[in-house]
């Protein structure tokens, strides 16, 4: 297929599925896993690292979500229209730094890891009877880790296009965290509210770089199979779709991956973030207070202070919120990297 036909696909691709996809459980963290050394923050770029070389860094997601008052969840409980409508639970917060690794096996093949932990705060649930608020306090552990390879199929002479097909599988990580039960003894927190759903959950997608001078275009889909981990419950199955505009300040944006031949320190990135997630199960029985679609506006500038490290920062807004049955909608989202290459 030519250049001229691959570039309007995925673009187009890309573009449709940010406008039409409609239905990720709402506090649930939604992080890229990519090398993080272009010039998006969340969106996977199309460019694999150079054979040999190593780059780590840490990324930071902190989420804020609206939170219902005590006698507002109290009233969703015992205003349900049955008992499954009545599993309603809030969330303040939720913060999930990651480390991460990956290496240049050849120019066009890079494998990586990520290892998250993932922290809630404040979280709140209506006891059996409906009429106290159990407090289940900050639960928090390490969510499994991410392995990803990702392998560039295609790229132009000019080495300015670039289309990738990304493969990663996430491993169970913590899922038996103690909390106050619906009767008030302690007993595993619901698995939805663990760091980790305790599955083998696998994804594929791709992933596409356009430089073009000044500005550079990003976009990066991702489909994750969701398994069956702990409490006999699957979590849903998640499609992750971005789009991500990148501007150089000074100088160009010829390649998007190293400092020395951007010649720009400091970078302004536009993104749409999106997360569909389907319905949770448990036990064979589906979950009306699961399964959504969120689309965020996510804002972000980049400083290179080198050739070898970037930093960046993105405050998302999120703009789309198709949310099923009653969930703790999330108010703001923002990300954090930094980024070494050695």
């Amino acid at each position: 297929m030519s250049l001229s036909k691959i570039i309007p696909l995925v673009m187009c691709l890309t573009s449709a599925l940010t406008i039409y996809s409609n239905t990720a459980l709402a506090d649930h963290g939604s992080m890229g896993f990519g090398i993080g050394t272009a010039s998006p923050i969340i969106t996977q770029t199309g460019i694999t690292l150079p054979a040999g070389m190593w780059v780590g860094g840490l990324i930071a997601q902190l989420t804020g979500f609206d939170t219902p008052s005590d006698s507002k969840l109290l009233g969703l409980k015992n205003n349900a229209v049955d008992d499954a409508h009545s599993d309603v639970h809030s969330l303040k917060s939720l913060f999930v730094p990651s480390v991460f690794a990956a290496y240049g096996v050849t120019d066009n093949w890079t494998l990586g890891i990520r290892l998250p932990y993932v922290q809630r705060f404040d979280l709140r649930s209506p006891n059996e009877h409906g009429d106290e608020i159990l407090r289940q306090g900050d639960p928090g552990g390490f969510g499994g880790a991410s392995l990803f390879g990702q392998y560039r199929f295609f790229h132009t002479d000019d080495n300015l296009n670039h289309l990738s097909l990304v493969v990663a599988l996430t491993t169970p990580g913590k899922s038996n965290i103690q909390g106050v039960g619906h009767h008030g003894e302690s007993e595993s927190l619901e698995t939805h509210s663990q760091p980790s759903g305790g599955a083998w959950n696998p994804a594929v997608g791709f992933s596409f770089t356009r430089a073009m001078g000044k500005v550079s275009l990003d976009s990066s889909i991702l489909y994750t199979v969701a398994t069956q981990g702990v409490q006999y419950t699957n979590l849903g199955d998640t499609f992750d779709y971005n789009v991500a505009l990148s501007y150089a300040f000074v100088g160009i944006a010829r390649n998007n991956l190293f400092v020395g031949s951007n010649n720009s320190s400091w970078t302004g990135i536009l993104e749409l973030n999106g997360q569909w997630q389907d319905r949770q199960k448990t036990a064979g029985l589906t979950d009306p207070n699961s399964g959504s679609n969120i689309i965020y506006l996510s804002p972000g500038i980049r400083y290179s202070g080198g050739k070898n490290w970037n930093t960046a920062l993105s405050l998302g807004t999120p703009i789309v919120k198709n949310i099923n049955g009653y969930q703790t909608p999330p108010d703001y989202r923002v990300t954090y990297r930094f980024v070494v290459a050695f």
